[in-house]
């Protein structure tokens, strides 16, 4: 399938499982290191920069925040030479439509034939449930996607898999913010790869490529965005006959059934 095209392929068998970056992914990569390794694997945002991404080959990657193809910043860059330099088996890239003109997919597509980038058309529909589900079965509209998650379950339910696992989505973001003495809202942002002890809080910008932070209001309206997403990716799955577990160890979402692997 050419690279840029609007139509999802098909996956060829029933069941994978996202690995979100959350804390809680480090405990589940070791206690259920079989069922992972056995199944398809879907990673995000930052997972190229660590040594599980080499370990497990996972068969696609999603990113969804602009930040990650509209920055110049050190992770950004980072990211796309790990992606570039270390994947040698096939690996599909979804990312927005809005991302067709970034210079770094244009390196990745030149330079590393193994990476298949596919275009995903991220048009926000908030309407009747009945014309969603057929929007979004066509790839036409998504449900809003105010996290790279639930992009990736919506993904996973156009590839047809049958059940989908979810790994690492901790979700507990507002237990590590703060407002510091300038009134500036502060995050400390902790993923599955770092020294929990080691991380440090910082002014909780609203993307990589701005320089503007959040108001306490407007992080738990985007948040609060977050999960209704899930509950509407929910709605589409029993809809298109998929079902998603979340089996993180640590979670807030509600909107799925929780399963020990």
């Amino acid at each position: 399938m050419k690279s840029g095209s609007g139509k999802i392929p098909h996956a060829n068998i029933n069941k994978c499982i996202i690995l979100g970056n959350g804390p809680s992914l480090k405990q589940s990569l070791t206690k259920h290191a079989d069922f992972i390794r056995q199944n398809t694997l879907v990673c995000v945002n930052s997972f190229a920069l660590t040594a599980e991404y080499e370990q497990l080959k996972p068969s696609y990657y999603v990113m969804h925040d602009p930040g990650l193809w509209l920055s110049d910043s050190t992770l950004t860059k980072d990211i796309f030479e790990a992606i570039k330099s270390k994947t040698n088996w096939r690996l599909t890239l979804f990312i927005p439509r809005s991302a067709r003109k970034s210079s770094y997919l244009s390196a990745l597509k030149n330079q590393n034939p193994e990476v298949n980038i596919q275009f995903y058309n991220y048009t926000i529909y908030k309407g009747f449930q009945n014309i969603g589900n057929w929007l979004f079965k066509n790839n036409w509209a998504m449900p809003q996607c105010q996290n790279v998650l639930v992009a990736c379950c919506f993904l996973c339910i156009n590839l047809r898999f049958k059940e989908v696992y979810i790994l690492g989505a901790d979700h507990t973001w507002h237990q590590d913010i703060f407002v510091d003495e300038n009134n500036i809202l502060c995050v400390k942002q902790i993923h599955f790869y770092e020294n929990q002890e080691k991380v440090v809080a910082k002014p909780f910008y609203k993307g990589l490529h701005l320089k503007e932070t959040f108001d306490m209001n407007e992080i738990f309206t985007a948040w609060a965005k977050v999960f209704a997403g899930y509950k509407r990716v929910k709605a589409y799955a029993d809809y298109s006959g998929c079902k998603i577990y979340n089996a993180s160890e640590v979670s807030f979402i509600d909107a799925f059934e929780r399963v020990k692997i």
